[in-house]
């Protein structure tokens, strides 16, 4: 989370967050704290400025991260059980002050049982398109939702999404510890519902037009970039940075894979209008 006097920006993981960071540095001066957290009840009259992405993009650069042995869902489903991770990093990841007893036993049921042989298989060949496939498919099986912890098996939302909705709503709603505990999100419909009574963003910058997003939400925040600064952030473009190597989305899926995301990541195509990609020939 970036804090500046008028816009606080709230990181949704892999959506150029570092690039768009530099740029808030430079145009908007403030502070990086934390990363990815929720914007505390303290900053919420700010500007709150978001990032998200095309679902079937994310998940390409996600899984291709983790290829790299990077990130934190590459290192958790890797792993066993880490008994510090449950008694000091969970509840943060969840953005609650502390849980009950038997929430900790069920993450820590789970991460004894977490076949991370399995999953380090699928991270073998960040150009091996089947690979993904396997990856994609673990990722959405309801059965593995503890395996990625954060608290997203413990979330309604688990139930019928994927980590990057359940990521959406923790970050970018004051759904705070209802996230957990309303079951209404079990649902799609419900879920879209309490996306719009508790919607804290004001302002999102898509990766697919970040410049240009970034740009607009700067000057509706009380922002006046000059001309030059804006020239600077367009010809930025090509400059992004903490990016996997791979090749384009469309190479890794097929057309059970392609549907798979738009079941479980409907939330945030409907509310971005993203469309999926075209299979490679043969796929």
């Amino acid at each position: 989370m970036y804090v500046a006097e008028r816009l606080v920006f709230v990181e949704l993981h892999k959506t150029g967050g570092t690039h768009i960071g530099k740029w808030l540095a430079a145009l908007a001066p403030g502070k990086q704290v934390g990363k990815h957290n929720r914007v505390p009840m303290a900053l919420r009259d700010r500007f709150i400025l978001g990032s998200v992405r095309n679902p079937w993009d994310w998940y390409v650069s996600l899984w291709g991260y983790g290829c790299d042995r990077k990130g934190a869902v590459y290192h958790t489903v890797t792993r066993g059980l880490d008994v510090g991770y449950l008694l000091r990093q969970l509840s943060d990841e969840m953005g609650v002050s502390g849980y009950p007893i038997a929430a900790m036993l069920r993450q820590a049921v789970a991460d004894v049982a977490r076949p991370a042989a399995a999953w380090r298989s699928v991270y073998r060949d960040a150009n091996d398109a089947g690979a993904f496939r396997e990856w994609l498919h673990m990722m959405m099986e309801v059965e593995r939702r503890f395996d990625v912890a954060e608290g997203f098996g413990f979330s309604p939302i688990s139930n019928w999404a994927g980590i990057l909705s359940y990521r959406y709503l923790k970050l970018f709603t004051t759904l705070d510890n209802r996230l957990y505990t309303d079951s209404t999100l079990g649902t799609p419909e419900g879920a879209r519902t309490a996306l719009r009574a508790t919607w804290l963003v004001r302002g999102i910058i898509r990766t697919e037009h970040l410049e240009e997003d970034l740009l607009d939400a700067l000057s509706r925040a009380g922002y006046a970039p000059t001309e030059a600064q804006r020239e600077a952030v367009r010809a930025g473009r090509n400059a992004k940075t903490n990016t996997s190597g791979r090749r384009s989305s469309a190479y890794y899926y097929d057309d059970r894979t392609i549907a798979l995301v738009g079941q479980r990541e409907s939330l945030i195509i409907a509310e971005h209008g993203y469309a999926p990609p075209v299979p490679a020939e043969g796929a």
